[in-house]
């Protein structure tokens, strides 16, 4: 008699986990199956009501996509570096003058300093004399590069330099 009272308890027990997770299944699949309705009815109904359409929201531009004008109004910090090698014959880049840095913006560098962050590896061979790094914000953050050949900035169509600089100002 004790014997099959523990065996219906066993065969109660399986029959109740399994009801359980079926059950689980059922409502997750129906949650999931009116939710999706829901959604579709909002915006069918939207579609036949005469609300005016939503707004979208423009991504803002990439700051490498930006006009030259847009990249130095966005820069708090310009920084023209050189390259210079050192006396065991690795490249450093070398930040020789800031030609935009906005008051009270704070940046790690400071004229005369190498850059470490520069993108070249310290042994490989360096394309042109140095690079022009535009910053933004504070503590500025480095969000575009290009490099230059003697007075003439080749990733910013060829402008010299100096024109840069009266731009800056």
């Amino acid at each position: 008699m004790f014997n099959k009272f523990i065996n219906g308890l066993i065969f109660g027990s399986g029959f109740a986990i399994a009801f359980t997770i079926i059950a689980y299944l059922g409502l997750t699949f129906l949650t999931n199956v009116k939710f999706n309705e829901q959604s579709h009815s909002v915006s069918r109904s939207s579609a036949t009501t005469k609300t005016p359409p939503q707004q979208h929201i423009k991504a803002p531009i990439p700051f490498h996509e930006l006009s030259l004008e847009d990249k130095i109004k966005a820069s708090s910090v310009i920084a023209l570096m050189r390259y210079e090698k050192s006396p065991n014959g690795e490249s450093k880049t070398i930040i020789k003058e800031f030609l935009k840095k906005e008051k009270n913006t704070t940046i790690y560098y400071k004229v005369g300093d190498e850059y470490k962050n520069s993108h070249y590896p310290k042994s490989q061979k360096l394309y042109g004399d140095g690079v022009i790094t535009f910053f933004q914000g504070s503590p500025a953050k480095m969000r575009f590069s290009t490099t230059y050949h003697g007075d003439r900035i080749g990733g910013l169509s060829d402008l010299p330099i100096e024109l840069l600089r009266e731009k800056c100002k």
